[in-house]
């Protein structure tokens, strides 16, 4: 039986309202030989930013991620009896991948709106501060974990916020053949039981 994230992402989407850094998403789909897990959190958790990278500070950020990111053993484990092992591993940084060409054509119309209208350069951090909080991108992954016995999750216990200290929590949604289970995990409280 397939199990599809489909409609379940869709209502959380619609539930989940607003981009709140520190909270994210995490769904599990258990199949007969393997788990799609899909995580959907803001770039600030990941990368302690949500535009696109101008420095070098910036692209090392992203790079290290991606580095922590695909290590879903260290970020989500499973019980050593089920026996996953990563298979395929897909990361997004959403519109942080946006060419720098775009950044300098804002940071242009920034300038010319500094001259029209005197602004001070607290009154342009102070903007381009609210323009970075009105900027939400997100970092998405997905992972597809080929198990030896998918019939052994029972828990899983989530090294993720040891990895990214800027995460506060992950709503979790756990789909199976039996049916769905749905919680939290916290920096405080960092397993989840699988009934």
């Amino acid at each position: 039986m397939a199990v599809s994230f489909s409609c379940v992402h869709a209502a959380d989407k619609r539930a989940a309202g607003a981009h709140e850094h520190g909270h994210g998403v995490f769904q599990m789909a258990i199949e007969e030989d393997h788990v799609e897990i899909e995580l959907e959190v803001p770039a600030f958790d990941i990368i302690g930013f949500e535009h696109a990278p101008s420095t070098d500070a910036h692209r090392a950020a992203i790079a290290e991620a991606t580095q922590r990111l695909s290590r879903p053993d260290t970020l989500f484990e499973m019980p050593r009896a089920a026996g996953c092992v990563a298979g395929r591993i897909e990361i997004g940084f959403g519109a942080l991948g946006g060419a720098e060409h775009d950044g300098d054509e804002h940071d242009h119309e920034k300038e010319h709106d500094h001259e029209k209208h005197g602004h001070d350069d607290h009154d342009d951090d102070h903007e381009k501060h609210a323009e970075e909080e009105d900027t939400h991108s997100e970092v998405t992954a997905s992972y597809r974990l080929v198990c030896a016995d998918t019939g052994a999750l029972d828990a899983i216990k989530f090294g993720y916020f040891d990895a990214f200290p800027d995460a506060e929590e992950l709503e979790v949604v756990i789909l199976s053949a039996s049916g769905q289970n749905a919680g939290e995990v916290n920096r405080d409280e960092t397993a989840f039981e699988i009934e």
